[in-house]
């Protein structure tokens, strides 16, 4: 049909032109001929090359798009595991605070113990060296005034004669109130 209408127009033209036929309105015919005949004979052609075309490019968009959602549904996974991640290793930071805090009570009700036990066994060893010198220090002096009542007695001066005489009596004295 596209040739038909071709055949026409050239058809007219050439009666309509037909008294003025130089070089440029000849080339113009065969051009506007070239066209109908293109179009006539290889349109079929040209139209199932772009109808092919056509349909790769739209498998290329369709499987394209396929990938994309693909992609997007992992990236929205990914996206799940990282907020979980993150939620998760706040809850563990919370345990280990609380773990943590749990962890050094524990530790100073031991050593607050300990403490108290070594002062105890400290104390106790000071008191018994205590006891020991206060034991020491008794039997020195008891040593002491006994050798001097003793050198009382068994010199003979006249001075220490009243002393010895008073020494004799209180001793005396307390032995019968014993």
């Amino acid at each position: 049909m596209a040739l038909n209408y071709a055949y026409t127009m050239v058809g007219t033209a050439a009666i309509c032109t037909g008294m003025i036929m130089d070089e440029e309105v000849i080339i113009l015919y065969a051009f506007i001929l070239f066209l109908g005949l293109a179009f006539q004979y290889g349109g079929a052609i040209v139209n199932e090359m772009i109808t092919t075309e056509a349909t790769k490019i739209g498998k290329e968009f369709d499987t394209f798009f396929e990938i994309q959602k693909k992609l997007l549904k992992t990236l929205i996974k990914y996206h799940v595991l990282q907020v979980l991640v993150i939620s998760q290793i706040k809850n563990l930071l919370e345990f280990s605070k609380g773990e943590i805090a749990t962890l050094i009570t524990a530790k100073k009700a031991t050593l607050d113990a300990t403490i108290v036990t070594q002062m105890e066994q400290k104390l106790t060893y000071l008191a018994a060296k205590e006891q020991a010198i206060v034991t020491q220090v008794q039997s020195d002096a008891t040593s002491y005034v006994t050798g001097k009542v003793l050198e009382i007695f068994t010199t003979d001066h006249k001075d220490k004669k009243a002393l010895k005489e008073k020494i004799l009596a209180e001793n005396i004295t307390k032995l019968e109130s014993l």
